[in-house]
């Protein structure tokens, strides 16, 4: 049996969203210390299709050409983190790390930056949830990929994995320019149950 929306109660889903904010509200926490600006974000919000890979067509019916940076989680956690932003944002977003993309175009260093922040941002995510349930959790090494919001994930997260996510917005308004973006929690299907056993809300 699947773990989307349709099989969780409404109580659950609030279980994960809670989750996802501790979580998100820590990673973007590192994040803004890494830059020195103040991240904001939104209540997590659940995105679910019917259909393997719904999300990646989500994020590529929205028409923008993204940075999306990856890590898998395993254990309780099982599934994808991702960080993904238009690729304006992210160009500021490696700027502001000290590594601008280049006139030529997005070079080695500047993506190496985003990758080093998608790390950040899942292991602040991690550690956050590790807290909650008491055990040890894994990620693995980022990877990073650009284009249209279809492609990048699909490039990110095997398509039976990416029909439901956890979503977080995030903006910055703070000089030299606005940034936004996404933290998506994409939790492995069949998976999500014993994670809520471990929140004590199952």
């Amino acid at each position: 049996m699947s773990d989307g929306p349709d099989t969780l109660l409404p109580a659950e889903l609030d279980a994960l969203q809670e989750m996802v904010s501790v979580g998100c509200g820590q990673a973007l926490s590192s994040l803004g210390r890494l830059i020195k600006k103040r991240l904001d974000m939104d209540v997590p919000e659940t995105w679910a299709g019917r259909s393997p890979g719904a999300i990646a067509d989500f994020l590529g019916a929205l028409g923008q050409d993204l940075v999306a940076v990856a890590v898998r989680l395993e254990g309780l956690l099982a599934g994808h983190l991702v960080l993904a932003l238009p690729e304006e944002d992210a160009a500021r977003l490696a700027a502001a790390l000290g590594y601008p993309v280049q006139a030529t175009g997005w070079g080695s260093m500047a993506e190496s930056a985003l990758m080093e922040s998608g790390n950040i941002v899942g292991s602040a995510f991690v550690s956050a949830v590790a807290q909650l349930v008491k055990q040890k959790l894994l990620l693995s090494v980022p990877r990073l990929a650009r284009g249209g919001g279809r492609q990048c994930l699909d490039a990110l997260v095997p398509r039976e994995e990416g029909a439901v996510a956890l979503a977080t917005r995030f903006s910055c308004s703070e000089p030299p320019g606005p940034l936004e973006g996404l933290i998506l929690f994409m939790p492995e299907p069949g998976r999500v149950r014993p994670l809520l056993e471990a929140l004590g809300r199952a």
